[in-house]
């Protein structure tokens, strides 16, 4: 009995709930909850900066952990070059769609069919990174872009049908 107490005492320990959503995108939190770290709090910052772009971001006992944004970004970028400015992503694994990459600490995706008239010429494209030190996970990273890609595709945040404005 000792040795298996022994072996408990390095098990994370969180007093908070683990999310099922990103700023109502939701998501598995098994998925979320190996980019989480032990601690008391979890708190969430969502944010709507500039030019249709919006972020979600988690803090346990306020350091940040886990951002989620959602950016239009120039059409003619491949989903490398998003990724190349997102620092926690790096370079990754593309699927073979090219519309994923993802590195153990942070990822990029590419909703399939949002078009929207106040962001002529862009795509839409997701990003999630980690923050939390020593929270690298490229397989469950690989789901967590996934999912959460395909969650935004069904909602309000990726339109399918942009309305035109008219020319008078």
């Amino acid at each position: 009995m000792t040795i298996s107490a022994c072996s408990k005492t390095h098990e994370e320990k969180r007093e908070y709930a683990l999310p099922d959503s990103l700023c109502r995108v939701k998501v598995a939190s098994d998925l979320l909850s190996p980019f989480l770290p032990p601690g008391k709090n979890l708190s969430v910052k969502e944010e709507a900066p500039d030019g249709g772009t919006k972020t979600c971001e988690l803090f346990v006992d306020g350091q940040p952990s886990v951002f989620a944004t959602q950016i239009w970004w120039r059409e003619e970028d491949s989903i490398a070059e998003v990724a190349s400015v997102q620092a926690m992503v790096g370079t990754g694994e593309v699927s073979s769609d090219q519309k994923y990459l993802h590195s153990g600490t942070g990822a990029v995706g590419r909703p399939a069919g949002c078009v929207d008239s106040d962001h002529p010429q862009q795509k839409l494209y997701t990003v999630i990174q980690v923050f939390a030190a020593g929270r690298d996970d490229k397989s469950t990273m690989k789901q967590l872009i996934t999912d959460y890609t395909t969650a935004v595709e069904k909602s309000s945040a990726c339109p399918h049908d942009a309305v035109v404005p008219s020319s008078r």
